[in-house]
């Protein structure tokens, strides 16, 4: 009985955001004024109204369930992959703008109430997702967000390619080493069992130095989270200037010294010129 009168909508605002949520989502909700928290950004709480909560606090408890969610998504979609891998896709299934891309798919600024300009780019729509994510949590419970939130990312994300990247991993840095002359190999043993399963480790060895390591159940799973590894492994390192023979690996790669240039004698004849 209680629960139809929180359900109720007394106004056009709680009526559109209760047909959104039908028509999006699939779901009714038990309390439109928490859906309508969930919605509300900052700038659209005026001043002489701080009794009117926006959805920073359903923010944070979206997250962290939608973690939790995708985390589960992932581990039962790619039961062969390590943790490496599963690490990442969560990461990129669960980053800003990926729930923006979502948020917006969803149309979620129809019915939110912000200040904001439109043309403001910023993660306010993917924030108002995770918002709307903990809403749903309080008033559907674990299974029924669970529900809704793989539907939405299995119906809007191609997971198959979001993994791309990965899969391709060590063919992409053998690749890479090739263009550059650089010696990339990879080195296999067997850890031993984890329970029933038997784990690989694998690492990458460039111009004979360890880059990255990655395990598996297979030997391909973790030669592909080694080539993940040390792809990151470059990416954190800061830029050095390019060798000036292309044809040898730069001095830090095998240990040698680089050399100081010759200081060269000044030019007696004007006539001559042309500096490197």
């Amino acid at each position: 009985m209680f629960r139809s009168l929180f359900s109720r909508a007394r106004n056009p605002e709680e009526r559109r955001v209760r047909a959104w949520c039908r028509q999006t989502l699939h779901v009714t909700p038990g309390d439109l004024g928490l859906y309508r928290q969930a919605l509300r950004h900052s700038s659209a709480v005026a001043d002489d109204r701080p009794d009117l909560p926006d959805n920073e606090r359903l923010e944070f408890l979206g997250d962290a369930i939608l973690d939790s969610i995708i985390g589960e998504l992932v581990f039962n979609r790619y039961p062969d992959q390590g943790e490496g891998f599963l690490t990442r896709m969560r990461s990129k299934l669960v980053s800003r703008t990926q729930l923006n891309s979502i948020a917006k798919l969803i149309a979620i600024e129809r019915v939110m109430e912000s200040n904001l300009a439109r043309t403001h780019e910023s993660s306010v729509p993917g924030n108002a997702l995770e918002a709307l994510i903990g809403a749903l949590f309080i008033d559907k419970g674990y299974d029924g967000t669970r529900k809704v939130v793989v539907k939405l990312f299995l119906t809007h994300v191609d997971l198959e390619e979001v993994a791309k990247e990965d899969k391709d991993g060590k063919s992409r840095l053998l690749e890479w080493g090739q263009k550059r002359r650089r010696k990339v190999e990879f080195a296999v043993h067997d850890e031993g069992n984890s329970g029933r399963t038997k784990i690989y480790v694998a690492e990458v060895l460039i111009d004979g130095t360890v880059r990255g390591t990655g395990r598996g159940a297979s030997k391909k799973v973790a030669e592909q989270d080694a080539a993940q590894s040390a792809f990151r492994a470059m990416r954190s390192r800061k830029p050095r200037p390019a060798s000036p023979d292309t044809r040898q690996a730069p001095p830090e790669a095998n240990g040698e010294v680089r050399r100081k240039p010759r200081r060269r004698k000044p030019r007696s004849s004007e006539g001559q010129g042309g500096g490197e």
